[in-house]
């Protein structure tokens, strides 16, 4: 097995193996998605995958959100919510700080009932929101863009819920 570094609960990461080669770790429980390509592995197993030596597989464990901005990121840019794996009935809340800012600028919480997910937020940075590996069929107060497997939502102009139908 290879060394790999758990960095919170929901995120792990193994090193680029020096060469191409089969690389094996062991995931907890839980549905874990590779933030590079989208595979998703089911947790409480031994895997086995192909790592080429410029490759550091960083997974992320279902109903977690990640923050995404830009280097140049500034309270009116537009950040990206990705949100993994969300399962029926779980609540997840993430923040989202201003590189000065000791407050949220945003704080949005999502929540799954069946086909569909709940989006609420509070604040005033503009976002989007990043469904890995869904998707959505409707959007009610948002517009909906499909990249690959994922479903990327963009709210409509000062709106504070959204219903995604998947």
């Amino acid at each position: 097995m290879e060394k790999h570094y758990i960095l919170n609960k929901n995120l792990i990461m193994i090193p680029a193996p020096d060469k191409e080669k089969t690389v094996r770790f062991f995931l907890p429980d839980g549905v874990w998605t590779n933030f590079h390509t989208g595979k998703e592995y089911l947790g409480g197993n031994e895997i086995a995958e192909t790592a080429h030596a410029t490759d550091m597989i960083l997974l992320v464990r279902e109903n977690s959100v990640i923050v995404e901005r830009t280097e140049t990121d500034s309270h009116n840019e537009r950040c990206e919510l990705r949100v993994y794996a969300l399962r029926n009935n779980v609540r997840v809340d993430a923040d989202v700080y201003d590189d000065d800012s000791k407050a949220p600028v945003l704080s949005v919480s999502f929540k799954r009932n069946g086909h569909r997910i709940h989006i609420a937020s509070d604040g005033a940075k503009p976002y989007t929101v990043r469904m890995v590996n869904m998707y959505a069929k409707s959007a009610a107060n948002g517009l909906i863009l499909i990249e690959g497997n994922d479903s990327i939502i963009t709210p409509d102009a000062r709106s504070c819920t959204l219903e995604i139908v998947f």
